[in-house]
């Protein structure tokens, strides 16, 4: 028997966001490439400051807020379909988010 093979791609991203700058975090390729799911999100905004967090689920399509709203303290998301790109603003002071699958 064959031994077992890693088929499980570790995927993390830390990404510093600048308070009122939209960031914007596609996959990388053609419009059909996705991000790996699930996804998990984790904001941190700073101090005083909240965070956003929007996602796509084609190129071009429209952005739908992520389940957890506005944060105002670090808060864990998992999204479980298919995600093209997401977005990210903080207001208020700069923030932190930290994406992993």
């Amino acid at each position: 028997m064959p031994p077992l093979q890693r088929v499980l791609e570790v995927y993390m991203r830390s990404i510093t966001l600048t308070a009122g700058t939209p960031v914007v975090y596609t996959s990388e390729g053609t419009d059909s490439t996705k991000l790996p799911t699930p996804i998990t999100v984790i904001a941190i905004p700073g101090s005083g400051g909240t965070i956003v967090v929007h996602y796509q689920v084609v190129s071009g399509g429209s952005w739908t807020a992520w389940p957890s709203g506005t944060v105002a303290a670090k808060t864990v998301s998992k999204l479980d379909g298919a995600v093209y790109a997401l977005r990210f603003t903080a207001y208020h002071a700069d923030g932190t988010v930290e994406i992993g699958s």
